[in-house]
């Protein structure tokens, strides 16, 4: 994985496993994003927006909605061994863009899972103290390979049934799996992430984007 986008100055956010379809006759796009350190995502604007987009390879389009849900994230840490909670779990966001309908959305825009670098900026964020320390978070924990085999029925049984797990998603990206573990207060639901953490290795599954890929078996 590689930054697709030039470096032309500091970035603001990390955007991953963009996903392409059609929804309610508009183009949608839905992709992760984290954050560089330097800004975050609040309601959104139509200039950030569009600029995630054209980031992401998609032409510019009039008439964008979107929503923004954050969480935090094991898989995209540039720190997945670090002491602090905060640097292990990413600051991540689960956006969902939609313009009119255009190309098809095998091609409007890129399909690599990331990262591609971004320099949108956010104008309803106003940087407060509390943005940043907030404890109590929605955890997602990823796993897998981007294009990667399919998760398995028996890896998905165990996954599905590890404590703590609420609900699981095969649909974030090809090869990859999101299990929902609600709101955890930290640092002290770091052991509840880390015993999750625990099942996706025993399945043989990627846990950061940094891990080597796993070798695929012989068919």
């Amino acid at each position: 994985m590689t930054d697709s986008v030039p470096d032309t100055g500091p970035l603001t956010f990390k955007l991953w496993s963009p996903r392409w379809d059609t929804h309610a006759g508009r183009l949608r796009c839905r992709f992760h994003a984290t954050t560089a350190g330097l800004t975050q995502i609040n309601e959104g604007t139509s200039e950030c927006m569009a600029t995630f987009r054209a980031e992401l390879g998609a032409d510019k389009a009039e008439d964008l909605t979107w929503s923004a849900e954050r969480f935090r994230t094991n898989f995209y840490s540039s720190f997945p061994d670090a002491d602090g909670w905060e640097d292990r779990m990413t600051m991540t966001w689960a956006v969902t863009v939609e313009s009119p309908s255009g190309p098809d959305p095998d091609d409007a825009g890129s399909h690599a899972p990331g990262p591609h670098g971004s320099q949108a900026h956010d104008a309803t964020f106003a940087d407060e103290d509390e943005d940043w320390e907030r404890t109590r978070e929605r955890v997602l924990v990823i796993a897998g390979d981007p294009y990667g085999p399919e998760i398995s029925a028996e890896s998905l049984s165990a996954l599905e049934s590890a404590d703590g797990v609420l609900s699981a998603d095969t649909e974030v990206f090809e090869g990859l799996i999101a299990l929902d573990l609600g709101e955890l207060d930290f640092p002290e639901g770091l052991a509840k992430v880390d015993a999750v953490l625990d099942v996706c290795r025993e399945q043989g599954l990627r846990t950061n984007w940094k891990e080597p890929a796993k070798p695929v078996p012989p068919s």
